[in-house]
């Protein structure tokens, strides 16, 4: 089955880099950062797909995973539904605004330091606007495909109807996932009692034949 929705190492990615980003901004709780790497090295490691579990559990189902609190299953749910983590996003901004930028499928890291540099881009929204009024199709090397590209992905981030259209679909595909899944594990649990039962009954012909006396013969008619 193909992955539904983020893939675990790519949430692990993402997790990860939220604790790097904490760390070079002096965050003063380590506990914090730890608690990031630790729930990174947990999803890595995962053997069911967290968008799958997700779906058919909720934030329930994430709580339940070792090490992950009501703020990181928050996150999760957040990556699981948008592709984005809101508080990862900021992060990004204070830390690093090119950074951010890249996050934006068909923005290379070294566009993304353009926008900053030649362009003052520093947020999603004020890429949009650039996209919009002309300035990033006039810098050197972009073209009107690669804008528009860039417009209909940044679009897709923070137009909040296509958010929640998003947020939908992916739920419900998780969902199904989820349900799939359910249903494999139930024909193979089915199929194993089956065996089971299979084995312990010995064979019909091997059973012996019980003969019953009686103690007195049977009276004269």
């Amino acid at each position: 089955m193909s992955p539904i929705g983020p893939t675990n190492p790519e949430l692990a990615e993402a997790l990860d880099q939220m604790a790097e980003v904490l760390v070079r901004q002096g965050e003063s709780n380590p506990y914090r950062v730890q608690a990031y790497l630790q729930a990174a090295a947990m999803v890595r490691d995962l053997d069911e797909p967290v968008a799958r579990l997700y779906g058919a559990g909720g934030r329930e189902a994430l709580l339940s995973l070792p090490g992950i609190g009501v703020s990181l299953a928050h996150h999760i749910a957040q990556y699981v539904e948008t592709g984005r983590i809101g508080l990862r996003d900021r992060l990004l901004r204070a830390d690093d605004p090119a950074a951010l930028l890249a996050t934006v499928p068909g923005v290379s890291r070294r566009l993304a330091q353009r926008l900053v540099d030649e362009l003052g881009v520093e947020s999603l929204a004020e890429l949009e606007r650039a996209a919009h009024d002309g300035r990033l199709q006039d810098l050197d090397g972009v073209g009107p495909r690669t804008t528009e590209a860039i417009r209909l992905q940044l679009n897709s981030i923070l137009n909040r109807s296509a958010r929640r259209r998003a947020r939908r679909v992916r739920r419900q595909v998780a969902q199904l996932a989820a349900a799939q899944r359910r249903a494999e594990q139930a024909t193979e649990q089915a199929a194993e009692t089956v065996a089971e039962t299979a084995e312990a009954a010995p064979d019909a012909e091997a059973r012996p034949v019980a003969t019953i006396y009686t103690l007195f013969p049977p009276a004269a008619a």
